[in-house]
């Protein structure tokens, strides 16, 4: 018989064991995940079944009635519901947003008056969060309690009086100068480390994650493109042809063996914070001071605008949708997408 959810389970592990029957318990991580651990093994089946018995005594907790549900249980049952809908990104935003909304896990969801939710929002504001940021929160807020007034749990939605503020818009994103990439290149030339792979991403348009996940097999020899990205469904997967001005610093990177293209000395894959203090310290040495990854993007973009690079055709190497954009990409979009980019210098 099937047991209920959170009541733990039974396995008996395969091969010759002297204790083959485990006992796993579900845990909350730090990230507020449920995984299983395993409590102990056994030599027989009762003396795992008496174990699990006993800590389902003294750690299962009862099944809550639905007005005593916590904000947090009405965030796992909805989170539980609606994750495996949405896309990573989604799923992402609103994960970063319970981490802030959070603040009221313990809290009775009944209990959650206007004024709880209002100060979660004012303390976005107090803390300089982008605007985007805030949207995400009050929207997670509204997300749950429409989620418990359909199940009775609350009779009324306190989140649609909830007053979002205006936040001023962040800087504008900038992009690199010729003169600048002029002495990125004079630096890799020199040797400077990571010097080329700014070059790169300033002639591929990847975003800092998409660049940092390519794998060696992101790159196909037999058409010299490299194929990656994520985010939207335009965006995942997409072919970016490589540039002539670009392949000898590819080269070089695969060269290296790793698992990423772009890695480090073990050949496996850099964080972004990692990438991201050797970019600050490369923009230092050529007067682009507060210049971050995402600038290499906009420089691509705008570089393909300058150099006539059909529309359609950057937005398919940049990952934007547009309907004209078929679901796959074909060899015959490949020449056109290399005959497009290498107008840019």
């Amino acid at each position: 018989m099937r047991r209920a959810n959170g009541t733990g389970s039974i396995v008996k592990l395969p091969g010759a064991r002297r204790r083959p029957w485990a006992v796993r318990v579900p845990c909350r991580t730090q990230r507020g995940r449920v995984r299983q651990k395993y409590l102990a093994y056994f030599a027989k089946a009762a003396d795992a079944q008496a174990a699990l018995d006993e800590w389902c005594r003294t750690h299962a907790a009862p099944e809550a009635e639905p007005m005593d549900l916590t904000l947090q249980q009405i965030y796992d049952l909805w989170s539980g519901r609606e994750y495996p809908r949405m896309g990573p990104a989604s799923a992402a935003s609103h994960r970063a947003s319970w981490g802030r909304v959070g603040v009221l896990a313990g809290k009775k969801m009944r209990r959650i008056t206007l004024d709880d939710w209002q100060a979660i929002i004012d303390q976005d504001e107090s803390s300089g969060l982008s605007q985007s940021s805030i949207n995400n929160d009050k929207s997670l807020m509204s997300a749950l309690s429409r989620f418990a007034m359909q199940r009775d749990i609350i009779l009324k939605d306190y989140t649609q009086f909830v007053k979002v503020p205006a936040v001023g818009a962040k800087a504008r994103k900038g992009v690199l100068t010729d003169l600048q990439l002029h002495k990125l290149e004079q630096m890799a030339a020199d040797g400077v480390p990571w010097a080329d792979t700014v070059i790169i991403l300033c002639y591929t348009g990847f975003r800092i994650s998409e660049f940092l996940e390519l794998t060696r097999f992101a790159y196909h020899a037999d058409g010299d493109y490299l194929q990656g990205g994520k985010k939207t469904a335009a965006g995942r997967d997409r072919i970016v042809p490589v540039h002539p001005h670009i392949r000898g610093y590819l080269s070089d990177w695969l060269a290296k063996g790793g698992d990423y293209i772009i890695c480090g000395k073990d050949g496996r894959r850099l964080s972004v914070s990692f990438y991201r203090a050797r970019f600050a310290e490369l923009m230092a040495q050529i007067g682009a001071e507060g210049a971050t990854p995402h600038w290499c993007r906009h420089t691509f973009a705008t570089r393909c605008h300058q150099y006539g690079v059909d529309e359609l055709a950057a937005k398919r190497m940049l990952g934007h949708a547009d309907k004209d954009i078929t679901e796959h990409y074909t060899h015959t979009d490949l020449d056109y997408l290399r005959q497009e980019l290498q107008k840019v210098a």
